[in-house]
């Protein structure tokens, strides 16, 4: 009998630790258990190519071969007026937000 209670109290224990080993494997969640990918501050860059231009965002095709949907509002930033064919890099914020936009030739 007590074998029994010792093996299902080392269950509970292993079952309570699950979810603290799970958040540690998570790639996309940092040491004080923020998701770093929402994080508001976390910008990243692609490069691609502009495939159409919307009132409130902008289609581009990576270098990949895929197509992104990019955000845009009166804090975007643009070297200049865009259209479709160009060549640029964006700087991209949470939530797929254009923060930034330049040409590249």
């Amino acid at each position: 009998m007590a074998t029994r209670t010792l093996i299902n109290l080392l269950a509970v224990l292993l079952l309570l630790s699950l979810p603290e080993v799970a958040l540690a494997a998570d790639p996309a969640v940092n040491k004080q258990g923020i998701d770093s990918l929402n994080s508001p501050s976390a910008t990243s860059s692609l490069k691609g190519q502009v495939l159409k231009i919307e009132p409130d965002a902008l289609i581009l095709g990576t270098d990949g071969g895929g197509q992104v949907r990019l955000k845009i509002n009166k804090d975007t930033k643009m070297e200049r007026a865009l259209k479709v064919g160009d060549k640029v890099e964006a700087e991209v914020g949470a939530d797929h937000q254009l923060v930034a936009l330049k040409s590249v030739e």
